[in-house]
């Protein structure tokens, strides 16, 4: 989830003309709803994290650790940097549409209603994924 207080300390950071413009491209440009101020949060749920810091982009994919059946940990994974000096815009898209990609991968389908899901919003009913939608009121594992 964006952090207002860590978006705000990073705000008196002003970024670079170039991660700038790429920061400003990332929120009007993608089919995605996008939340957040130097940290781009893009997806519902995220897909994929872009931190911008002062002279690079840093693109994470979203990543639960479980601790146990129901206790997990944000743990996003790292899958690239782009410098604002050697880097593109067009290797930041790129980046970001892969890691999209590898999150889209790991979403699963409801047994329940069909619809695909993020793991960490799935549970399991007589061992199959469920959607919380679909398993409100009921008293499963996630």
């Amino acid at each position: 989830m964006p952090s207002k207080l860590l978006d705000a300390l990073l705000l008196a950071m002003p970024l670079s003309p170039t991660l700038e413009s790429w920061r400003q491209y990332l929120k009007s440009q993608l089919p995605y709803p996008v939340q957040g101020a130097q940290t781009l949060f893009i997806g519902d749920p995220a897909l994929v994290i872009v931190v911008f810091q002062h002279d690079k982009a840093e693109v994470l994919l979203p990543a639960m650790e479980w601790r146990h059946h129901d206790i997990h940990t944000v743990k996003p994974r790292s899958q690239g940097v782009i410098d604002a000096c050697s880097g593109s815009l067009e290797q930041l898209l790129a980046l970001v549409e892969d890691t999209i990609a590898l999150r889209l991968k790991s979403f699963h389908e409801c047994s329940s209603c069909g619809k695909r899901c993020a793991p960490e919003v799935l549970g399991s009913l007589k061992g199959e994924p469920v959607c919380r939608d679909c398993i409100k009121g009921r008293r499963v594992l996630f």
